[in-house]
């Protein structure tokens, strides 16, 4: 399994280093170079690669910003930061970041950083193989020790309730064995669900009013039994307008 790799860095040379010392790692494959963060920042949601090289010290759009504004993925990359700095340690952990490495970046340092990426890689490759299948648009839960089937197009959102994961349809509600991150990683690809809330993912095509909120965010409705209103997020407004094309 490849992993696509994205490296932003204002400096040139910098970048030439650390594509070189990646050689060695046959599974690392570098889709892209950038040295102007904002534009960097475009390529990675559209691109969505699997992991990120970033400097945190970058005009127009430092590391640690672009760093944030990641959260509006659906599936963020792994971020390795990489700075001279050494006092923008402790703030770059208060990120997703997964490693932190200060230049000139250590063979052995970079060797421990990419261990783990491929370390977090497999844990999700299990989670999804774990996961109940999706065979022909349907997903198999387990109800009373009886597999039922629910059609995946039938799905009319998913949500957490005290720990526990249930899927709506138009017509019922079942409690589910997975978690919503594992039945985010099964439905992903089908293209019309999405996780609008840490505790919410909906299905797109069942939404039939789009309500304003507090603090610039929404309400959706969806096209249940109960017309039950669904939260969008702060993290996520941006990424559900441009679905939504508001």
């Amino acid at each position: 399994m490849f992993i696509k790799t994205i490296i932003v860095d204002d400096e040139p040379a910098i970048c030439s280093e650390l594509a070189f010392l990646l050689q060695k790692y046959i599974d690392i494959q570098i889709v892209s170079i950038h040295h102007n963060p904002v534009e960097a920042l475009s390529k990675v949601i559209s691109d969505e690669p699997d992991l990120l090289f970033l400097d945190i010290q970058m005009p127009e759009l430092n590391g640690l910003d672009f760093a944030k504004r990641l959260n509006q993925m659906t599936h963020p990359p792994f971020i390795i930061f990489s700075t001279a700095f050494y006092e923008h340690a402790l703030e770059a952990f208060n990120t997703p970041a997964i490693a932190y490495l200060t230049k000139p970046i250590s063979e052995s340092r970079l060797d421990d950083a990419i261990k783990k990426v491929k370390s977090l890689q497999a844990k999700t490759k299990i989670k999804l193989e774990k996961a109940p299948p999706v065979l022909e648009g349907h997903i198999c839960i387990r109800k009373n020790n009886i597999i039922k089937p629910i059609q995946v197009s039938e799905i009319t959102f998913a949500f957490v309730k005290d720990k526990e994961l249930y899927i709506s349809t138009k017509d019922s509600i079942e409690k589910c064995e997975m978690s919503l991150n594992e039945l985010e990683l099964v439905l992903y690809e089908t293209g019309y669900f999405f996780r609008s809330h840490r505790n919410y993912m909906i299905n797109l095509k069942f939404i039939t009013e789009i309500i304003p909120w507090f603090n610039s965010t929404y309400l959706v409705k969806m096209n249940d039994a109960n017309s039950t209103k669904v939260p969008v997020s702060r993290g996520k407004i941006k990424e559900f307008k441009s679905i939504m094309k508001l």
